[in-house]
């Protein structure tokens, strides 16, 4: 498959994905939380990630399908999809402390990173917002 035709499939995907995560973000939001439908969104994505990895292995899908849904309908639906697929795939690999080490990198590295952002653009620290 060549690169650009790769390159729309995910685009293609990644539009109806995000379309898609705000739709949820805008039902479920304001009646529940915004941290509940992002919880729902992420879940939701592993779950058809981990179904379209299951199809892409068995070779019962196209790899075109693959990048059209799983990089990116399930990338702009969730990066967190990707994430966990990431994960398990380490994990299935049998390299337990790589994949361990993968989360906890990701997880520290992620929240150091959007700490610094604030930082940068807002010349503060975290404790002026929690007044």
């Amino acid at each position: 498959m060549k690169k650009s035709t790769e390159l729309w499939l995910v685009g293609i995907g990644c539009f109806f994905g995000g379309a898609l995560r705000y739709v949820c973000e805008t039902l479920i939001g304001p009646s529940v939380s915004e941290a509940f439908a992002i919880l729902v969104v992420n879940v939701c994505g592993c779950f058809l990630i981990g179904l379209i990895s299951a199809g892409l292995f068995k070779k019962n899908l196209s790899a075109e399908f693959g990048k059209l849904t799983s990089t990116g309908f399930c990338g702009g639906l969730t990066t967190f999809s990707s994430f966990a697929d990431g994960i398990v795939n380490l994990f299935d690999a049998t390299h337990i402390l790589v994949g361990l080490g993968y989360i906890a990198a990701n997880m520290l590295l992620g929240l150091l990173a959007v700490y610094l952002g604030l930082k940068v653009v807002l010349h503060t620290d975290l404790s002026d917002f929690a007044k």
